[in-house]
């Protein structure tokens, strides 16, 4: 459990541009993007210089930078064993830190790994006598790039039984989000300021909740390409997608949660929306692999953590049936439409904790169709057997179409007939065909809700009636073409539909239209539809 009051007094969490300088000719141009990230707002610059520590000029570089940096700095000389590049003589650093005390320079923090700490007495009296002649903090640091560190508590106590240490810093490569939460858990329990980053794609939360407990810093980048960790986000995207500023104690926190979660627009919409509605909440990505076991062992940890104000999750592929599974076993709501799809997409956390599932995805596709066709006895060929396309069947079935369907796996397919049909209350018409749909099938529309297309899914370059075994004869001008993959919103679906003059429907109908049900539920807020659209580009 997360206490709910901090051992050490909150503030401000800094973001910090990491700026890695290889060689003294790039000094000139590192400062002017020191400068460049502080335009955009970064706090404080970390000198990222491994291998400016071996010879006289690497000094003279590292004391320019120190020197002329826009903002207070960090300098960071990380060894190989730990993620960086430095892989000379421990006298090297030691030489390097002599440097500065003779030339009376010194950063705002020195970064030193507490195993290089320990083992080397020269290094821990060189960075002493910088410590006491100047206003510089000791950073005492450990990474692990593999995972979550065995011997975590162990080294955390340590550290922060070492004196000289102004700063306690950890940082490992993300197993899952529930590496995440614990390290939340640290910051919560800091007796000192402190820096957790839980690093890959798992970690991405660590660095935007980074204010909500405490932390003294979270890194960024000034762009993509300079990233010095994996899961790193740029300034912009921690300011301007994430609300970064805005994050605090109080904040509500919704998620993203699925896999992959790495493309998905729904943290910048909602998080954009939340600061024109002038609502304290965040969305961060929270992908969670396949599995059962993987998404209640989240679910429940996210619950359990009552200082992160858990709220929502918006819930993509592939754990919208173990949203509604999971909901139900807890005894929570689960909306009528919930009940008859079998899967949920949205989930709401109440004030005194109990869930509410619901499902929007079925209004997310029968809505855009209903305006530009009659559905009732119209047949539609689905692709895919997932838990959107069960919840789009079952829309589609009670408008009075029939619904056809396709899928690679043909038991999954046959089960989701069979359920389907379980779950109406009369007769409907919904079968399972192999291959794809063909040319003289009768359709009047095809709808993709499988994954193939998007961004970051199993395969961005694919159509799926390709992949399905269907002709690309059946798109027509007289068809109608809906696909549900939003990221990019040109897919090579669309293009082929576009080609063919058919009528097209792309995915940001679908996703703004259910996403505007999700915002209204957990903000009582009407969503800006003109503002979102301009976000897509639609």
């Amino acid at each position: 459990m997360l206490p709910s009051l901090r051992r050490y007094h909150p503030h401000v969490s800094l973001i910090t541009i990491s700026i890695q300088v290889n060689d003294p000719a790039e000094v000139a141009s590192a400062i002017e993007q020191a400068r460049a990230a502080a335009s955009e707002g970064a706090q404080l610059v970390e000198w990222r210089v491994d291998e400016l520590a071996v010879e006289a000029a690497g000094h003279k570089a590292c004391h320019a930078l120190v020197r002329d940096t826009p903002m207070p700095c960090i300098l960071t000389c990380r060894m190989v064993e730990e993620g960086g590049h430095f892989g000379g003589d421990e006298s090297d650093r030691v030489g390097l830190v002599d440097s500065l005390v003779k030339a009376g320079i010194a950063p705002k923090y020195i970064d030193v790994e507490s195993v290089a700490w320990r083992r080397d007495r020269d290094l821990r009296m060189g960075v002493g006598k910088l410590l006491a002649e100047s206003e510089c903090g000791l950073v005492l640091s450990t990474h692990d790039f593999e995972g979550r560190p065995d011997d975590l508590a162990r080294q955390l106590d340590v550290m922060w039984a070492e004196d000289d240490a102004a700063v306690v810093k950890v940082a490992w490569m993300a197993r899952s989000i529930r590496d995440s939460l614990e390290g939340m858990e640290l910051l919560a329990e800091a007796a000192g300021p402190m820096i957790v980053v839980c690093m890959g794609r798992f970690g991405v939360m660590s660095r935007v909740l980074a204010g909500k407990f405490g932390g003294l810093l979270t890194f960024a980048s000034l762009g993509e390409a300079q990233t010095t960790a994996p899961g790193q986000l740029t300034v912009d995207q921690l300011r301007n997608q994430y609300r970064f500023d805005s994050v605090s104690p109080s904040t509500s926190v919704f998620g993203i949660m699925g896999d992959p979660v790495e493309h998905s627009m729904s943290p910048l919409l909602h998080n954009t929306g939340f600061d024109l509605a002038n609502f304290d909440g965040v969305m961060v990505p929270m992908p969670v692999i396949e599995g059962w076991e993987s998404f209640k062992a989240s679910l429940a940890c996210l619950l359990d953590q009552p200082a992160l104000n858990f709220s929502g999750l918006a819930v993509t592929s592939p754990h919208k049936e173990n949203l509604s599974r999971f909901v139900e076993e807890v005894g929570g709501t689960l909306t009528p439409m919930v009940r008859r799809c079998g899967s949920a997409n949205t989930l709401v956390v109440l004030p005194d904790g109990s869930l509410v599932a619901d499902n929007t995805d079925t209004e997310g596709v029968v809505g855009p169709l209903r305006q530009v066709m009659t559905l009732k006895g119209s047949k539609v060929a689905m692709l895919g057997a997932g838990g959107a396309a069960r919840a789009a069947a079952i829309g589609l079935l009670l408008e009075g179409a029939e619904v056809v369907v396709f899928n690679r796996s043909e038991e999954r397919a046959l089960a989701l007939v069979d359920d389907v049909k379980a779950r109406m209350e009369s007769p409907v018409s919904i079968e399972y065909q192999s291959g794809g749909p063909q040319s003289s099938d009768g359709f009047k529309a095809v709808i993709n809700m499988t994954t193939l297309g998007m961004d970051g899914g199993p395969d961005p370059s694919a159509s799926p009636l390709e992949a399905l075994g269907g002709s690309a004869e059946v798109l027509t001008e007289q068809m109608i073409v809906f696909d549900a993959v939003y990221s990019p919103l040109e897919t090579p679906f669309v293009r082929q539909a576009s080609r063919s003059g058919a009528t097209v429907i792309t995915g940001d109908a679908m996703f703004l239209a259910q996403a505007a049900r999700q915002f209204k539920t957990w903000t009582g807020a009407t969503a800006p539809m003109d503002t979102w659209m301009a976000l897509l580009g639609s």
